[in-house]
């Protein structure tokens, strides 16, 4: 679970309700039409600009901000080690039976038990980083168009109201549901906009550029490993691609283990 996503919609809803009951009626500002007008013309205008099946599985990918585990270099480091011991041990053979929930991790240690040239590996598993950074890259790009429609359909609304609104003048009560509907929209565009569609999109952004730092240490780690290179050599030059707040965080653990 990331609390850090969790807090954030928390508080956020709870700092926009409190707002509302403090100086108005918290069932007044919910107004169906307006979000379907929002929600149902950014979806419409999200499909016509990309293919139905990439905006729905932007929708499930989305929801990694909540529980998409965090991303721990040191602990990628300290796998990529205790491989390279079994491999420096009882050779490349040894990987076929390491476990690893990191399907990239198994993909690299498949391909050096498969005997694939130093070369060779780094190029296959280049391509297969850049394709899955390319997917990801798409779920970003479609939640930033919805986040770049949402305001626009509100103002939609907003127009859709005050059109409703001059049109019945001269019907008092029809004025105060038009009114609501053509500043609620706008309200509701705007906060999906940057509460959840603009900051979901961040989010994605900065884990995927973390998840490409994690794949550059197992691809060196990798290489390394076809190479048949020393495994406290191959902790050096990982070491190199780590800030130095990891680089602390490992060689404690490691200082830790050798207690043991």
């Amino acid at each position: 679970m990331d609390l850090g996503s969790i807090i954030g919609i928390v508080v956020g809803v709870a700092l926009v309700v409190v707002s509302i009951l403090l100086s108005g009626n918290l069932l007044a500002f919910i107004d169906v039409p307006s979000m379907l007008i929002v929600i149902g013309g950014t979806f419409a205008s999200t499909l016509v600009a990309f293919p139905i099946s990439s905006v729905m599985g932007s929708q499930k990918a989305s929801l990694k901000i909540f529980f998409q585990h965090r991303i721990d270099s040191v602990a990628t480091v300290r796998m990529i080690l205790q491989a390279a011991e079994k491999v420096r041990k009882d050779g490349p053979l040894a990987l076929e039976k390491f476990k690893t929930d990191n399907e990239f991790m198994t993909t690299a240690f498949q391909l050096v038990a498969d005997g694939y040239r130093p070369e060779d590996l780094r190029e296959v598993l280049v391509i297969e980083q850049e394709a899955i950074a390319a997917r990801h890259d798409e779920v970003i790009k479609i939640l930033e168009k919805m986040a770049e429609l949402a305001p626009a359909w509100g103002m939609i609304g907003t127009l859709i109201g005050l059109v409703i609104m001059l049109l019945n003048l001269s019907d008092p009560s029809a004025i105060g549901p038009a009114m609501a509907v053509a500043l609620l929209t706008t309200f509701y565009g705007a906060l999906w906009a940057n509460f959840i569609l603009s900051p979901s999109a961040a989010k994605l952004a900065e884990r995927n550029e973390r998840e490409a730092e994690d794949y550059r240490l197992v691809v060196e780690g990798a290489v390394a490993m076809a190479r048949n290179e020393n495994p406290r050599a191959i902790q050096q030059r990982l070491i190199g691609f780590m800030p130095p707040g990891d680089r602390a965080a490992l060689g404690a653990k490691a200082r830790a283990m050798r207690k043991v």
